[in-house]
């Protein structure tokens, strides 16, 4: 991974901070990738919905908030989704929460919002993509967080293991997007990794396979009121 692959998460962090009142009115975030910038939905009738932003750090303060207004009115015109996505509204009240609240996540308040649905090549070449990336301000960790709007145990295990390796192999990258988060106060920094599924309440939480693993379970209702298993 390049030196500059940190560009556009930094960039994003940024324009999150500079349109604060902004975004929060419209429910919406900058989201950073390795190549682009996005403006994103974080709203309940459009979750998830976003669009890439031609937006660089040579713009002047004019442009840059002529380019924000003009984006946050396209996404707001954008058609409503028929189809239910249970996953996408829980990913973005997720968001939206952590962003309302300095960042903390609603079922941890050591654990502050990174970013979301970033997207890395593994050593196979294989795009691997992680819901929530968040941080543990206590126990210095980078927290991988998958979500699923139903029990599917062996997928979600599967795809915090795909990120753990993510991770591991690209340790200065994610280093840096600490750095950029203000979470240390250098580039090259040490941090374990910790793994949480969070996926809809049942009896049958907390899985001992999970314990087993040492991933983390946490559990919703659908007014999104959290467990949070150990």
């Amino acid at each position: 991974m390049g030196k500059k692959a940190t560009i556009y998460f930094d960039l994003a962090h940024k324009l999150n901070k500079e349109n604060k009142d902004k975004l929060k009115i419209n429910q919406m975030h900058f989201r950073g990738s390795l190549n682009s910038i996005s403006l994103i939905s974080i709203s309940d009738e459009k979750p998830e919905i976003g669009k890439k932003i031609n937006l660089k750090e040579t713009y002047s303060i004019k442009e840059k908030e002529n380019l924000v207004n003009k984006n946050i009115e396209l996404i707001n015109l954008k058609t409503i989704p028929h189809r239910p996505t249970p996953e996408k509204k829980l990913q973005s009240w997720i968001i939206k929460y952590a962003l309302h609240n300095d960042y903390k996540l609603p079922f941890d308040n050591n654990l502050l919002f990174i970013t979301s649905e970033i997207a890395i090549q593994n050593k196979n070449k294989k795009k691997i993509i992680n819901d929530i990336l968040a941080y543990d301000v206590v126990k210095k960790q980078i927290c991988i967080i998958e979500l699923k709007s139903t029990r599917s145990e062996k997928e979600l295990i599967k795809q915090v293991t795909n990120f753990e390796e993510i991770i591991n192999e690209n340790l200065q990258f994610f280093s840096e997007l600490l750095f950029i988060h203000g979470f240390t106060n250098q580039k090259n920094n040490q941090f374990s990794i910790s793994k949480m599924i969070i996926w809809p309440y049942e009896k049958t939480s907390p899985k001992k396979k999970l314990k087993e693993l040492g991933i983390i379970e946490v559990t919703y209702t659908n007014n999104y009121t959290f467990q949070y298993f150990k």
